[in-house]
This record gives C-alpha cells, sequence and structure tokens, in this order.
C-alpha cells in the first residue's frame, strides 16, 4: 500500500490520545458517590459494549443536543452493572464530573504508540493531519504533549463546522494537504464516524480497536498503531 498512499489521517481521543483518569474510573468514582462500587474491569466491560451498541447513534449527534443519547448510554451501562439507584440523578452527576475532568490538558496522555507511529510516518514524509470532532482543546492537548510539530493540518469540527462522519469533514482534509482522497488513509476508533465516514468520502480506512468492542466487524481493522506497518 506504501506507494499509493501519501497522507494519513488520525482520529484524536481513543487513536492518539486517552483521558486519564479513564472513563471507568470517572464512573467508579460516581458510583461510589451514590453507594454502589464496582470493579474497573466490570464498568469497562460494559462502557466497551455501550460503545458497540450505541455506535451509529453516537454517528448522528450534533455536539450540542446530546443530553437524551448519553442519558440513554449511561442507563445501558448502569443496567448492565446492576445499579437500582437512581439514573437519571447519576447521569446529571457523571455529566458533570466529565466537564471538570475533560477539559483540562493535564488529564490528557498520549498512547505509548502515538509518538513512535508520528515520528515514523514524518521521517518517510507522508502528509499528517488530525481529523476530529473536537474543539480546540484537541490542539492544546496536542501542544501540551508536544504532538502538534508531527501534524500538517488539524481539522477540528468546532472549528470548520462539519463533524464526522459527514465526508466534507475527510474531504477539507486532502484538500488542504494536496491529496486525492484515495490516496490517503483515515485511522480511528469509531466504526460508523471514522471508517464508514472515511470511506464515504473516497478514503482509505482503518478501524483501531484497542479493546476489541469491533470483535463483529470485517474491516481492516489493528489493535495497536505498531500495527499499522502491515500496510504501509
Amino acid at each position: 500500500m506504501t506507494e499509493e498512499i501519501d497522507a494519513i489521517m488520525l482520529d484524536a481521543g481513543g487513536t492518539l490520545i486517552d483521558l486519564k483518569p479513564s472513563r471507568e474510573e470517572v464512573f467508579a468514582k460516581v458510583l461510589h458517590q451514590h453507594g454502589f462500587n464496582a470493579e474497573l474491569e466490570d464498568i469497562a466491560r460494559s462502557i466497551a459494549r455501550a460503545e458497540r451498541v450505541f455506535d451509529d447513534a453516537q454517528a448522528k449527534l450534533d455536539g450540542k443536543h446530546e443530553d437524551i443519547f448519553w442519558n440513554s448510554y449511561d442507563e445501558f451501562v448502569l443496567k448492565r452493572l446492576g445499579f437500582k439507584g437512581d439514573h437519571e440523578k447519576f447521569s446529571k452527576d457523571v455529566s458533570v464530573e466529565f466537564d471538570r475532568v475533560v477539559p483540562d490538558v493535564k488529564n490528557w496522555v498520549a498512547f505509548p504508540d502515538a509518538r513512535p507511529l508520528l515520528e515514523d510516518l514524518k521521517k518517510r514524509d507522508f502528509k499528517i493531519g488530525l481529523v476530529s470532532n473536537a474543539t480546540d482543546l484537541a490542539r492544546k492537548v496536542m501542544d501540551n504533549l508536544d504532538l502538534s510539530k508531527y501534524f500538517d493540518i488539524m481539522i477540528l469540527s468546532e472549528e470548520v463546522g462539519l463533524r464526522k462522519p459527514d465526508p466534507k469533514i475527510f474531504l477539507k482534509a486532502a484538500d488542504e494537504v494536496g491529496v486525492q482522497p484515495s490516496r490517503a488513509i483515515h485511522i480511528g476508533d469509531r466504526l460508523a464516524i471514522d471508517v464508514l465516514g472515511a470511506k464515504k468520502a473516497g478514503m482509505n480506512a482503518v478501524l483501531i480497536d484497542r479493546t476489541s468492542i469491533y470483535s463483529d466487524v470485517d474491516c481492516l481493522k489493528i489493535r495497536t498503531l505498531d500495527d499499522m506497518r502491515r500496510f504501509l
């Protein structure tokens, strides 16, 4: 595939960077506040299942009116955990906690395989783009982690008024680095948002499935970014 590819586009959260404390740790903290204790592994499995079940619905979010979606998502997780308390109150409380944690750039870390891949791509003269459904927080996080230097472009949904999986955001990324979509690969951790969106734009797409959420899906798939060496 190397001779046919000129540009690599990457998603941010779940692909290059991860939230610390993790989502399961945030859930565990709020559950404890509600008098319910659960193992982190159980919470992580419940969240992973929710990610698969709500994959299509998540692709339809507009970044603004999302309360109904997240209430349903949280309820799904809580039912799998056996939480019998006030689901609506939990959903409000966990939202407040995420709103506290997520905006702090210090709460984001790079996956161990992120920098090695970016360095390798840069040395091999690939055009590199970040394509994320995000605010300028993503840019600040990349700056804080010293990852911004690897990117030729950053396409953030809030800044361009487009959201994945809309093919237009992928076409914009390809246009800005000066390549045909067919000569670019997009790597992301969501099936409907990243893989199907990129394919609709005529891009190649690779699903990074770090926790085997999409074991039922037949597509180009990797477990870590190190696995991209199979395709490049």
